[in-house]
């Protein structure tokens, strides 16, 4: 059998099935029309049954979304995509491969609109390592990143050179982690990379580099079995870790250059206040670099300067050995070092003197432990959280 000859064979059944879209007046049903006819060939066994085929949107770890993705390679075997109704469809960075981004026609716009796309997609990707547990060992592992792929029934009045030359000035814009792995423009040929001074080749993510070019070859009607073993080759070779869906009821959030989480549920006394605040950047900037030339201290000093002795049975609760940083540049006393540190008013509410520390709450920080008196905080240092109030809580 000459399976050059057979996957010509289905390249031709694609643009047949492209030109039946083309008398479909709706840019919205052509689309899908487009993509479905993809979709189609992938999922009735040209894929294994492990790696589904959809559409939508994926969530990272940090509260980020991708834009919309046309087809999203993901692990159906150990995951399923989220329903948050019957049009979108949302992915964990987890259990996703890989993305395609499908063009009816790649001109330079459409070309820079795929690509970014992909860089959406490729910013979620955790940049660390990740274990899995077996019966009696452990593998630790880089995190796999994903691939994305730009495919197109056909150019877009311009050619492969051009394409080529539009993806150098798009690349010298962004960094190689959001590079594309391939373009494929159906009966014309693939823009690769190749690293330089070889002759070879490079599609997966974790090789491509500054020091790789793009490149085109024109294989005419061999294109589309160069885009299927390629797509099949990288999701063969990308081991996903385990999704612990849980974790995306509580994300943490970009705030600046910070990595921020438990700092989106701060609500004011007043009842008829219906927001909800945060800390802006600037608090947090403000404590960042003042707990870091401080130092650590261990959460039983923590709770030690604050009253003065250890809550009752917190030791069997708490790691009392953790190192947190304490946010107090006011020098605000313990409980223990001032007489009726807290008093009722005549409404019978606590009254906590000023020069307390407390109460306190924390935040994370890129991973790290803060905690901060209340008393430290002053009201431009709170900002409301647009599109949230006390129900979301």
């Amino acid at each position: 059998m000459d399976i050059q000859k057979v996957f010509r064979g289905i390249s031709k059944k694609l643009y047949n099935d492209f030109e039946i879209s083309a008398e479909i007046k709706h840019n919205g049903n052509i689309g899908d029309y487009r993509e479905s006819a993809l979709t189609k060939f992938l999922e009735e066994g040209r894929l294994p049954k492990r790696y589904g085929v959809g559409s939508g949107e994926i969530v990272g770890h940090i509260s980020n979304v991708s834009k919309q993705s046309d087809l999203i390679i993901f692990d159906q075997l150990n995951n399923i995509p989220l329903l948050y109704d019957s049009k979108i469809q949302v992915y964990p960075i987890d259990c996703v491969y890989g993305i395609v981004e499908v063009k009816s026609q790649l001109s330079k716009q459409k070309l820079i609109e795929g690509l970014d796309n992909i860089k959406s997609v490729k910013q979620l990707a955790p940049n660390d390592t990740v274990r899995k547990d077996f019966m009696f060992m452990s593998q630790t592992y880089k995190r796999p990143k994903p691939f994305g792929f730009i495919f197109a029934y056909s150019l877009g009045n311009n050619s492969l050179s051009s394409l080529v030359e539009n993806l150098k000035e798009w690349e010298n814009e962004n960094e190689p982690d959001f590079w594309p792995n391939l373009i494929v423009v159906l009966g014309e040929g693939i823009i690769y990379h190749t690293k330089k001074g070889t002759f070879t080749k490079t599609i997966g993510s974790d090789t491509i580099t500054k020091d790789c070019y793009p490149s085109s070859l024109h294989h005419k009607d061999d294109s589309f079995f160069y885009f299927y073993s390629y797509l099949l080759d990288l999701c063969n070779s990308i081991e996903l870790p385990n999704v612990q869906l849980a974790k995306f009821l509580d994300l943490p959030v970009q705030q600046g250059k910070y990595v921020v989480k438990n700092n989106d549920r701060i609500v004011k006394a007043d009842p008829n206040d219906k927001n909800v605040y945060r800390l802006t950047e600037a608090f947090i900037d403000n404590v960042v670099k003042w707990c870091k030339a401080k130092g650590t201290i261990t959460k039983r000093d923590l709770y030690l300067q604050q009253f003065g002795q250890l809550p009752q049975g917190i030791e069997k609760v708490e790691n009392l050995d953790k190192k947190v940083y304490f946010y107090n540049p006011d020098n605000l006393l313990g409980m223990h070092e001032v007489e009726n540190a807290i008093t009722m008013g005549e409404d019978k509410k606590p009254i906590v003197d000023p020069r307390v520390g407390i109460p306190s709450a924390s935040i994370e920080v890129d991973g790290e432990s803060y905690h901060y008196c209340f008393n430290n905080v002053k009201q431009e240092d709170y900002e409301i959280i647009k599109g949230k109030t006390r129900k979301d809580l």
